[in-house]
This record gives structure tokens, sequence and C-alpha cells, in this order.
């Protein structure tokens, strides 16, 4: 039988060669004792937030919070540690200067005879990440001929109108003969005109927020209020009958929250039944 050859243990860092490799890595590296004050940070660290080591040992991480930090991601973070766990977490952070930066915080335990000696924090850059997210958010709510809301912003929003219980107009709108100027215009003649009354309603209303396309000629508008906002309807719809050299027709189809329908579904159901009365009567009219 062939003996196995004896291998030697791999060799050892020493302390010094181990700190210098902790210095050396290009990610943030913090270090607390038990209680939570700060006992090493590396130059990532301190060139990412701008404070020195020597401003920062000895201190809680607290310093780095503010007014925008996430208080739920906090007590998170304190929850865990206070059970010895492991946690992860994306927090709103503070630079020395007063500026802010996002983290993925990587916080780990070390334990010493069963009980937590220090917690080793790794901190990497996620506000590029962060911004790419909210705008891929916003983009998923943005009609991106017009630039206003799309079909499920109009959803999220009327929700939130709803759930408010304060009074609000809807609005709907639709345009007369629009599949005409597509026949004999083109397409990106119609497109053209979309983006007119996208930017029309974006004029007219306080709040670019409260107008949305919901697709093909459709579009709706939330005015915040009672019946009274009934004038403003009337004032959108003579906006929008300004376009085309004042040939543009529009139907509209307005009902109140709560006081004429009290859930969403009624709301739209008499909206739209509202919408198309008119439509009928002026095309009566021609």
């Amino acid at each position: 039988m062939t003996a196995l050859p004896v291998t030697a243990p791999p060799p050892r860092l020493d302390e010094e060669m181990l700190w210098q490799i902790l210095a050396a890595a290009d990610i943030g590296l913090l270090v607390t004792d038990a209680q939570r004050r700060i006992v090493y940070v590396n130059p990532t660290f301190t060139r990412e937030t701008g404070y020195s080591a020597e401003e920062v040992l000895g201190r809680s991480c607290s310093f780095l919070q503010g007014p925008a930090t996430d208080a739920a991601d906090i007590a998170a973070l304190r929850e865990a540690l206070d059970r010895g766990e492991p946690v992860q977490r994306v927090v709103l952070n503070y630079r020395k200067d007063g500026s802010t930066m996002r983290y993925k915080l990587r916080i780990r335990p070390v334990h010493e005879g069963g009980a937590v000696r220090y917690f080793v924090g790794v901190q990497e850059d996620y506000s590029a990440a962060h911004a790419a997210q909210v705008q891929l958010e916003r983009l998923a709510y943005l009609d991106s001929l017009t630039g206003l809301g799309n079909r499920r912003a109009f959803d999220a929003r009327l929700a939130e109108a709803a759930c408010g219980g304060e009074g609000f107009a809807l609005v709907l709108l639709d345009l007369n003969d629009f599949k005409q100027i597509n026949d004999s215009r083109g397409h990106p003649a119609g497109d053209a005109l979309l983006r007119e009354v996208g930017g029309c309603l974006q004029r007219i209303l306080p709040d670019a927020g409260l107008a949305f396309r919901l697709g093909g000629d459709e579009f709706a508008v939330l005015l915040p209020g009672g019946p009274e906002q009934a004038g403003q309807a009337a004032r959108v719809l003579a906006a929008l009958e300004q376009l085309e050299g004042g040939t543009l027709r529009t139907g509209l189809g307005c009902a109140h929250f709560p006081g004429e329908a009290g859930d969403i579904p009624s709301l739209l159901r008499l909206a739209d039944r509202r919408l198309y009365q008119h439509k009928a009567a002026v095309k009566a009219r021609r």
C-alpha cells in the first residue's frame, strides 16, 4: 500500500500582512466591537465617506445616518445584530459633506468563546445600481410617446386617490376620428398629434402627474376636488380642441368620486358612459 505524501500546512498570514490586505481591498470595510463601536475602517471606507479613520474610531455607525435614512432599514439591522445574526440591507447613508450615498451593507458577527466579539461590515457602493432601478421603475409607469403616465400609472394613482377619501373628478378623453388621421396622413402624423395632446395636458394641468395616456387615442385626467371641477374639465376640452388648427374634436366623460360613484368600477363605468354619450351628441350635430 502506497503511503500518501505528507503535505505541509498552508502558510499563515502574519498580522501585518493581513492588515495590508484589508487596506488594499477596493470595497469599504469596517469592524466594530461587540458594543458596535468602530475599531477599524479601511482606506476605501474613508475615501467614500469623507471621514478619516481618526474621526470615526470609537463611534457608533449611527453618525452616518440622516433625515432620509429609512428607519425600517436601521431597525432591521439593529434587530439582526441584537440576535448576533448576519444581515444584508441596502441603506442610505450620508457622507461627511452631507451628500447621500446608498450602500449594499453586509454585516457578519465574529464569535469568540461562544460570544460575539466583533461585527465585520462590508459596504458596497449601490448608488448607480439604485438609480438604474429607480429609472426602470419610472419607465414602467411612463408612456414613452407622450411622456404622460401610462395605464399602470393611472390604475395606481386612481386607487391611491380613492383610498385617500378626498373627492376628485375622473375625466376620460377620446380623440374623435383619430383613425382617419392615421389612414389619411400616416402614423407619424397620428403620433405627432398624440404628443401634442400630451403636451397640452401637461401645460394646462397644475400637476403633470394628473394626466395619463391609457392607450391608443384614449386619455384620462384626475382632478382633485368636488363637482365644481366640471368647469376645469370643460377648460381641458376647450384647450384640446384648439389643436389641429381648431379642428380637433374630443369626446369627454366626467364622473365624480364619491358623490356620483363610491367605488372605482362604478366611477369608470359612469365616466365611460358619459364619454360615449358626448361623442354621440357631437356626431349628431355634424
